[in-house]
């Protein structure tokens, strides 16, 4: 009789390549906003709120899920995350328990991690604070999980804010939201997003120089919406 495989409770895979330093650099002349205008996917859904804002932090994911009522794994992961790194924690069904608060958060600031993501709850935001740790997450609760051993795993593919992440995507956040850019795509995302924050900058300069311009008429939406209304009179 054929048996069914053994349940591995943990997972522990290998930390992900950070991304180049210039490619870091890159990054962050940037916002969530600029890369939107380029790329189409990769943006987490509204409810991944920054919690404290004017925060702004680029990095290379490393993943956690933990879709119990349980935080080892979370900071189990805070003896490997590395300056550079950007926390990501898919938290699953459990939306209710926070496995990120208080000492955790003081602790993750002391390995350099730049920020943390947690599509889930968190709390103890006056200690995000005070350790100048940024965190995005979808609410607050003051209910929190304990030490159950209840399995978790680490640097995995994940879900969070509703976007698949893998261990090693770059990931840029701000007060606009978050984005994740896979490994494969960040040097055509950054080139591609720098075009367009030149150009924004060169319309700015313009209108400073001469603010009667008509915005619609300098962006060709006049002409969009003028060339339609010819054809359909036509």
């Amino acid at each position: 009789m054929a048996m069914l495989p053994e349940r591995r409770i943990y997972v522990v895979n290998p930390m992900p390549e950070q991304m180049r330093a210039d490619q870091r650099a890159a990054l962050l002349e940037l916002d969530t906003g600029t890369v939107g205008h380029h790329l189409e996917a990769g943006f987490m859904d509204g409810g991944m709120i920054p919690r404290i804002p004017g925060s702004k932090i680029v990095g290379t994911a490393v993943t956690v899920r933990i879709t119990v009522p349980d935080s080892v794994m979370a900071h189990y992961a805070l003896k490997f995350t590395r300056p550079g790194d950007v926390l990501l924690i898919d938290r699953g069904q459990d939306q209710r328990t926070c496995n990120w608060g208080g000492a955790t958060i003081h602790a993750a600031a002391a390995t350099g991690l730049e920020g943390v993501i947690v599509d889930g709850a968190v709390n103890d935001m006056d200690d995000a604070r005070e350790a100048g740790l940024p965190i995005w997450a979808r609410s607050i609760s003051p209910v929190t999980t304990k030490y159950r051993g209840m399995g978790g795993e680490m640097n995995v593919p994940i879900s969070c804010g509703g976007v698949a992440v893998a261990p090693g995507d770059a990931i840029l956040a701000d007060d606009n939201g978050v984005v994740v850019i896979p490994r494969d795509q960040l040097d055509e995302a950054i080139e591609g997003s720098l075009k367009w924050l030149a150009a924004e900058r060169a319309f700015m300069e313009r209108f400073r120089a001469d603010p009667g311009l008509c915005y619609p008429d300098v962006t060709g939406a006049t002409e969009i919406v003028e060339a339609a209304l010819r054809a359909q009179s036509a």
